[in-house]
């Protein structure tokens, strides 16, 4: 029998100003209208950081990447545009940041092109009737950290404590289930959507609302710095999730192939990009001014999420990450269903090749 997850968390608005507070589908911080030299300007990078050559700029073709969280797994798509990834292969990006239960339906209403989302949230639109899928990858591994008050010292110790979570169906939800499960320990602890943003989590732990929380290497950093202990890694625990897949209606791909070539073709140039410790000085201010954080936090986050972006030179789609997410699912459709349903990586394959 799976935790039962209780009803949302009241009266820890407050403590969001720890953190980003989520902008409900409003341009992150430095998505609109970034500095041409952005990049440049930031740090002493490397030759390659520069803008590459690409298209015009009149002869950019306009399009919109959502994100659910200004955060360090983003980076991809946060260098994709300010090294000009994008630009070199002919797309005027706009970066948006959409809540994730909202991600879906913005892309079924053309509001957003692509979007990086769970496999959780992607998984239950498709198996309810939604035509999109996944073409690449953010990551495949569950880059998050259980944090707890330090009287926890184990996993063990939580059982008939509250572990929050972003909200139900998310990312986190679905990172506290793997880790639970894999210390026996699901059925003994309450998971507890807090308001459906980092911000919101990270206050429902130092506010002592929750007793222990997932949350992002960086935001651990910052618990840790409070005199939070860290009681599981994700990184290290080596169970496949996927954490964010580039979702992208079916239809849209169908009738705009090479966008979505172009779009791929950028991605992956920016996922080898921040794979590159070489890159590091240019990518940190990047990182420090979308998740508006000190350099020292934006490179915690970072450091492991160097080891995910080193893991492969091609953002494929771990199918047993899919596999994890569907075992979860409360929905008995997912039972039956197979992983190759929500992947379609005939884009990437395509471009590996030309």
């Amino acid at each position: 029998m799976k935790a039962r997850a209780p009803r949302v968390l009241a009266g820890i608005a407050a403590g969001a100003a720890l953190l980003l507070v989520d902008c409900g589908g409003q341009a992150a911080p430095g998505a609109s209208a970034p500095p041409a030299t952005a990049a440049a300007k930031t740090s002493a990078a490397p030759a390659q950081s520069a803008k590459p050559a690409g298209p015009a700029s009149g002869s950019l073709k306009p399009i919109k990447i959502g994100f659910s969280q200004s955060a360090v797994p983003f980076t991809p798509f946060f260098m994709g545009k300010e090294a000009g990834f994008y630009a070199k292969y002919g797309l005027d990006v706009t970066l948006q940041q959409v809540n994730g239960p909202a991600a879906v339906p913005a892309l079924l209403a053309d509001e957003l092109q692509f979007d990086g989302l769970g496999a959780n949230e992607l998984t239950r639109a498709v198996i309810s009737g939604a035509p999109v899928t996944s073409v690449a990858t953010l990551g495949d591994v569950p880059v998050f950290v259980l944090m707890a008050d330090k009287r926890y010292k184990s996993v063990e110790d939580l059982a008939g404590q509250s572990v929050g979570v972003t909200a139900v169906g998310t990312s986190t939800y679905l990172a506290a289930q793997l880790f639970l499960d894999h210390y026996k320990m699901l059925d003994r602890v309450k998971i507890a959507p807090a308001g459906g943003t980092t911000a919101t989590v990270y206050a429902a732990l130092t506010q002592g609302v929750v007793q222990a929380a997932i949350m992002g290497s960086d935001q651990a950093a910052r618990a840790a710095k409070e005199g939070f202990v860290e009681l599981v890694d994700g990184l290290k625990l080596g169970v496949p999730m996927n954490f964010s897949l580039v979702a992208v209606k079916r239809s849209y791909a169908k009738d705009n192939p090479e966008i979505v070539k172009s779009f791929l073709r950028a991605h992956q140039e920016s996922w080898n990009y921040v794979a590159d410790p070489a890159n590091k000085s240019a990518i940190i201010p990047v990182i420090t001014r979308y998740i508006q954080a000190t350099p020292e936090i934006a490179e915690a986050g970072y450091t492991p999420w160097l080891t995910v972006w080193q893991s492969k030179k091609v953002p494929t789609i771990d199918p047993q990450g899919i596999a994890n997410t569907l075992r979860f699912s409360d929905d008995p459709k997912a039972r039956s269903a197979k992983p190759e349903e929500f992947i379609d990586e005939s884009f990437l394959k395509s471009i590996q090749q030309a």
